[in-house]
């Protein structure tokens, strides 16, 4: 275990308007997919303008193709809770999400039919425009900083590593090494803090890590929360800078700014899979099964869930 240093953290929102990210690579169970249609979309036509102005949540699907996967997209309200489109295009072996202020869709996949890539989606688009696949481990989650720059956080001989690639870059521009490594290692979520701080969520040894890295820095410092008893990487941020910590036991931990104990939980909620929260603290967490889960902001229990044919890894929100 390593020791925890105090990582100031200022208040935070995973992304600008409407939402924020997080992951878990590790499933107590897979379930198949049935087959979907595909709704595909450009990003000139008429259909695709209208689709621009709504919200969607996008779940990573890791059972949908063989050794592949898909993208559901549903209506953000997740009511009704009918299925808009899929993606299956560049989707390889989908585990971590995240949409930028200009709804752009990242996609981190692990390798397996196709080889590891982050891929790029603009709105409405079925297929990417961009992809990296330049990596030194294998993807399980993706962030996106003001600037466009991409954050890919992999997993290489169960040891955690944050690469930084620049916009439209295959060749990372510095590596971070996140310092945590052991068994049963699944690389978390990520998050930016209104200072431009990264948050990492790392899951080793069966038990929860968070680190923090400065603006520009490949220096990770362990931040100084009490998550001994956690399990799992998911992980999200408020606007107000509450951080929210996903247990694979069940639960989610809402550690106020500056707060070494969480002032609150939020329970029963599968957590095998990422957390994303939006700025006003509404929090959609993935189970890893057949399901997202909708916690509305300051409820101390779901108020929704969708369940879904799928292996429900990542989550994210449009704005």
């Amino acid at each position: 275990m390593l020791r925890q240093i105090p990582f100031a953290i200022a208040a935070t929102g995973l992304l600008a308007a409407c939402s924020s990210p997080s992951s878990s690579l590790m499933m107590p169970t897979a379930r198949s997919s049935q087959a979907l249609s595909i709704v595909k979309g450009t990003t000139d036509s008429p259909a695709s303008s209208a689709l621009h102005r709504q919200r969607f949540l996008y779940i990573a699907d890791i059972d949908g193709q063989p050794g592949l996967g898909q993208i559901h997209v549903y209506s953000a309200a997740m009511k009704p809770s009918e299925q808009i489109r899929l993606i299956s295009i560049g989707t390889g072996r989908p585990f971590g999400l995240w949409v930028d202020a200009n709804n752009i869709l990242y996609v981190a996949n692990e390798s397996n039919l196709d080889p590891a890539s982050v891929t790029e989606f603009k709105p409405g688009a079925s297929s990417p425009f961009f992809t990296i696949t330049n990596f030194i481990g294998q993807p399980g989650s993706v962030a996106v900083d003001a600037s466009r720059n991409v954050y890919v956080n992999e997993s290489r001989q169960d040891h955690g590593y944050v690469e930084v690639f620049a916009p439209g870059s295959n060749r990372a521009m510095r590596t971070i090494d996140t310092g945590i490594g052991g068994y049963a290692f699944d690389p978390g979520s990520m998050a930016f803090d209104p200072k431009g701080n990264l948050i990492v969520a790392e899951s080793a040894k069966l038990a929860l890590h968070l680190v923090g890295v400065a603006p520009g820095s490949s220096q990770a410092v362990p931040l100084n929360l009490n998550v001994t008893n956690i399990t799992g990487p998911g992980m999200g941020v408020d606007k107000a800078g509450n951080i929210y910590v996903a247990s694979q036991g069940g639960t989610i931990s809402v550690f106020p700014p500056g707060a070494t104990e969480p002032s609150r939980t939020i329970s029963p909620v599968p957590g095998y899979g990422l957390t994303w929260v939006t700025p006003q603290g509404a929090v959609y967490q993935a189970s890893g099964e057949g399901s997202v889960a909708e916690v509305a902001p300051g409820s101390s229990s779901p108020t929704f869930t969708l369940n879904c044919l799928c292996s429900a890894q990542g989550v994210a929100v449009s704005h």
